[in-house]
């Protein structure tokens, strides 16, 4: 049995906030589009029938896998294949700010989700890049050049090309927002790392996380934003 412990102390924190906020999910149709090494897929298939698709085949070589799901490599090509209002829900993590025509994925994504179906994004938060900037990186250039605009990376996926919160019901309308969440308010600004693995510690601050995920103050200077869509 795969165990958080495996990941890192932020992503190990960032999936625990993320699966708070997603609730106790049991007996739907999952899609996770962009799944990664399926570890949110893995947790889902459970109690739940869930579909991964992720296009990068690395990825797969070690993925999760203690529950059955369906693995599928394949990009949002893979989606177009997929009927009309198939599924429950749909997760989409940390996945549109490495792709280019993110209209396009937002729109297969909404049209294989059922009406009242949810679809559960989480996007990087620009604001939370330049707080992690400033204070835990002391780099001042990056600061200045998220706050022009322009785009920042990922060590391993490359450009990460930010968009705003309002532009998923842009590209698909029918989506309307119903719960917005922070994720990682404090993580990067906080100093003393040799905490950051110890049980105790990660539940003080899943705690504090979940406690102020919705105060739009703390909202706003997040890392990341789950935003969670219904379809109407």
């Amino acid at each position: 049995m795969r165990k958080l412990s495996e990941l890192t102390d932020w992503d190990r924190l960032l999936k625990r906030i993320l699966w708070t906020q997603l609730g106790d999910i049991k007996g739907k149709k999952i899609l996770d589009f962009g799944s990664g090494e399926g570890i949110t897929a893995n947790r889902f298939a459970k109690d739940n029938e869930v579909v991964a698709v992720e296009p990068w085949e690395e990825m797969l070589q070690n993925r999760w896998q203690d529950y059955e799901y369906l693995q599928i490599q394949g990009d949002v090509s893979a989606i177009a294949e997929m009927e009309d209002d198939s599924f429950d829900m749909v997760f989409c993590h940390n996945v549109l700010e490495y792709i280019d025509d993110k209209a396009q994925v937002i729109k297969e994504l909404c049209r294989v989700l059922r009406p009242g179906g949810k679809l559960s994004l989480v996007k990087h938060n620009r604001a939370g890049r330049v707080m992690q900037m400033a204070v835990l990186l002391d780099d001042f250039d990056k600061a200045h050049d998220l706050l022009d605009g322009k785009d920042s990376a990922a060590s391993k996926f490359g450009s990460i090309r930010y968009y705003e919160d309002a532009s998923v019901t842009d590209w698909a309308p029918s989506l309307k927002l119903v719960e917005s969440f922070g994720i990682r308010t404090f993580w990067d600004l906080q100093q003393k790392q040799e905490k950051h693995g110890l049980d105790e510690w990660q539940d003080k601050m899943v705690a504090l996380e979940m406690r102020v995920s919705q105060i739009e103050e703390f909202r706003a200077v997040a890392f990341f934003h789950h935003l969670v869509f219904v379809k109407e």
